[in-house]
């Protein structure tokens, strides 16, 4: 397909956009991109970052002045598919029941049930990362936990909104309404499913140090180089990298554990090494080892990475002054082009199914780690029947991961990254390297309707299926792919992981202590990179559906990453300003930062946004002389003083227990959180309450809390039909049962290890 629209599979879609952060104006940004016309009808006037940030989440809207009361005549006026309503709480039933027919996206702090819905609580993008346990992870024991610096949440909130609304037009009546929890998707998207490694490990509830992550951003001569050590093999070749091969024969240099007990000295001994290289050869000699790497960039440098300026990614934005991402995904190889407004009349869109959005799709998941399972995941929960494929001799590196030892049965069966993204699929194995595997890939490819896959592009090339022969072998076929850097470009072949690409894209940069080194923000660009590959998908099979056409749709791990970046980006070409590390103070707060409470290691966050919520905070406090202190006497002055202001705060708060302070505050009208240890996060009163978490009973793993999709249909209460299958589970169902082979061939296929049960090499 080469027509111009094949770049706007949303045309003629409407979208109605009220939005007051940027989970929902980048809902609307994205389905604005993808084709649809968007009408923003209001919701905060400015999202408080300038005005050429608005200018790029606002870019190609129409503009309507409207109170949220009169959103009902509105919705009448422009008579939308979508509607996407961003609130501080719940909307009341009214207010939904006015969208009509319409897909309508709530995102709101709670969602939309729950026993803190409907409370006015108070709220901050800080707040929420305090709550959902995001800060356990990051950051040292001392002197404090440290927040995501981007606000990474909020992006993938935003991106998951826009794929479920993309989905939900596809289907029938029921489950037209997608509630969103912010603080669902910040549990989620930043937590590295420590949560379901703790159910399947049970370790003690004492609390557990923050630790360094090591190798991982580290000093060159020139700048910053990161790491991300995936694989034993990786482990031992960073050892010759660093020219200790003598710690080869160290069981304790070896591990990624065992090395803690030595922190200084290996410290020293990799610091010493990147010291003595500059960037670009730190790059060149890991990449010689296929270690993943990336340099770490910042708003400044990352405009002259040549991966950037090959795919053209930040472009001069319209309104001119500055430069903004382009959109991160492509469709038949183009990169869809922004307009003043969407493509075609806006309107409804018929829906391709009556029933569940995907039902009667067949899914060919290849994908591995945690953004190729996410897609296949989510299209199983939207109806479609989705088969993952893997294979004996290299199964999904996600099966390897959440620290169960090999010496335990079926420990591939445990991994927590495999468990909480692999729900609601079957899963078979075949090597498609060998001959008698890669026929049998391309009868089931003959007979699918979506192939997706996230591999290094040269995995599906060398096995010769790439795009051109997987369309002549189905010409009505979608495929995704979702290489960690493009599959054009002069690191397309990089190996890359959410950490790499944390450090490529500047997310990194933003993370950590101000003057302290630059911080992975611990996994948010995996679900960012999983939910912009959905949307782009859901986009693609809207219009294929309905076309019969088939369609190659790509969309980069990194660049969701760079998108969350953008602010960098954006500040640094409008006005020469290079945003840096500010620990967990932010510029549109008065005062914001955690401290210590009397009970061991637990942390109350709080944020102040506005005056109202200064001058409640010092009548909790006690502190009245700040009333009338003249340098306390706005926004500029406090954050002048914040060092002066929090060690204050810090020993009030040092004296009593976390609850208390929590419930002061939000009693007066303070945004404020105690921080939960995401291990036990699904025990949090909202998440309980409102049942984020969905339980399964695994054959090897025993009962475990499923985080799934961390939103939901309203008429749909539960995503999972199926828990993640186990390793080659259905290669009988699917091998004999529905391509027809004979007991012989298939006795023959586990004879040559083409399929099986268990993990060779380990």
């Amino acid at each position: 397909m080469t027509d111009s629209t094949a770049t706007a599979p949303l045309g003629g879609v409407g979208v109605l956009e009220w939005s007051t952060t940027i989970a929902g104006a980048y809902a609307g940004r994205l389905l604005c991109d993808a084709g649809a016309t968007v009408t923003r009808a209001g919701g905060a006037a400015t999202l408080g970052r300038g005005p050429e940030f608005d200018a790029y989440l606002h870019y190609g809207k129409e503009a309507v002045a409207a109170a949220l009361e009169d959103l009902p005549s509105v919705i009448a006026a422009v008579n939308p598919a979508v509607v996407v309503l961003e609130l501080p709480d719940a909307p009341g039933d009214d207010l939904v029941a006015g969208c009509g027919d319409a897909v309508v996206v709530a995102i709101t702090p709670w969602g939309l049930d729950g026993p803190w819905v409907g409370e006015g609580r108070p709220w901050s993008e800080f707040t929420l990362q305090v709550e959902a346990g995001s800060l356990t992870l990051r950051g040292a024991m001392t002197p404090y936990p440290i927040m995501t610096g981007s606000s990474e949440s909020l992006w993938v909130a935003g991106t998951m909104a826009a794929g479920a609304a993309t989905a939900a037009l596809q289907g029938g009546p029921a489950g037209r309404v997608i509630d969103v929890s912010l603080l669902e998707v910040t549990a989620y998207a930043t937590n590295l499913f420590q949560d379901v490694a703790a159910s399947v490990s049970e370790p003690c509830r004492e609390p557990v140090p923050r630790v360094r992550l090591t190798p991982s951003v580290e000093p060159a001569a020139d700048g910053w180089i990161g790491y991300n050590l995936a694989s034993a093999r990786n482990h031992e070749d960073f050892l010759v990298l660093i020219e200790r091969p003598d710690w080869l024969a160290d069981e304790q240099m070896r591990s990624f554990y065992g090395r803690y007990a030595r922190m200084d000295e290996w410290t020293e001994a990799v610091r010493s090494w990147t010291r003595r290289h500059s960037v670009q050869s730190c790059v060149e000699a890991a990449t010689a080892f296929r270690i993943p790497t990336a340099p770490v960039h910042n708003g400044r440098t990352v405009l002259d990475d040549e991966q950037v300026t090959a795919r053209a990614f930040y472009e001069p934005h319209p309104d001119g002054g500055f430069m903004a991402p382009a959109p991160p995904f492509l469709f038949d190889g183009a990169r869809p082009r922004r307009t003043k407004r969407g493509a075609g009349p806006a309107g409804p869109h018929p829906a391709v199914s009556d029933g569940p959005p995907f039902q009667g799709l067949r899914v060919l998941d290849l994908g591995t780690w945690w953004v190729g399972a996410y897609v296949g995941s989510a299209l199983g929960a939207f109806g479609a029947d989705v088969i993952k494929v893997e294979s004996a001799r290299r199964i999904d590196g996600s099966r390897t991961m959440g620290g169960v030892p090999v010496t335990r049965d079926h420990w591939w069966e445990c991994g927590n990254f495999y468990l909480g993204a692999n729900f609601d699929k079957r899963g078979i194995t075949l090597d498609f390297t060998r001959p008698e595997g890669r026929e049998l890939l391309i009868r089931m490819i003959e007979d699918a309707d979506v192939l997706l896959e996230n591999f290094a592009p040269r995995v599906l090339e060398a096995a010769g299926l790439g795009w051109d022969e997987i369309h002549r072998i189905n010409p009505r076929l979608v495929m995704l792919r979702m290489p960690a850097f493009g599959l054009t470009g002069p690191r397309r072949e990089l190996v890359g992981y959410a950490q790499t690409v944390e450090q490529f894209s500047g997310l990194c940069w933003r993370t950590g202590y101000p003057g302290g080194d630059p911080t992975n923000p611990q996994g948010p660009a995996d679900p960012m990179g999983g939910a912009n590959s959905f949307f782009a998908l859901a986009a693609a099979l809207l219009r294929c559906r309905a076309t019969g056409e088939g369609m190659l749709v790509e969309a980069a791990l990194a660049e969701g990453a760079l998108t969350m970046a953008a602010e960098q980006v954006i500040r640094w070409t409008a006005d020469g300003e290079l945003l840096d590390r500010t620990g967990n103070r932010a510029a549109e707060a008065h005062i914001q930062g955690v401290f210590a409470t009397r009970d061991t290691e637990r942390w109350v966050g709080l944020s102040v946004l506005d005056e109202g919520q200064w001058h409640a905070l010092v009548d909790v406090l006690g502190f009245d002389d700040w009333h009338t202190e003249p340098a306390l006497a706005d926004r500029a002055g406090r954050q002048a003083e914040a060092d002066r202001i929090e060690a204050r705060i810090a020993a009030w708060v040092k004296e009593r227990e976390a609850g208390d302070v929590v419930d002061r505050l939000i009693a007066a009208g303070v945004p404020a959180g105690a921080s939960i240890d995401c291990r036990w996060v699904y025990e949090h009163p909202q998440l309980a309450g409102r049942g984020a978490y969905e339980t399964a009973e695994l054959p090897h793993a025993g009962t475990v809390p499923l985080p799934t999709l961390p939103f939901r249909r309203l008429d749909q209460p539960a995503w999972l039909t199926r828990r993640p299958p186990t390793l080659g589970e259905h290669n009988r169902e699917v091998l004999i049962g529905e391509l027809g082979l004979t007991e012989e061939e298939f006795t023959k296929l586990v004879e040559l290890k083409v399929i099986g049960t268990v993990p060779e090499g380990f």
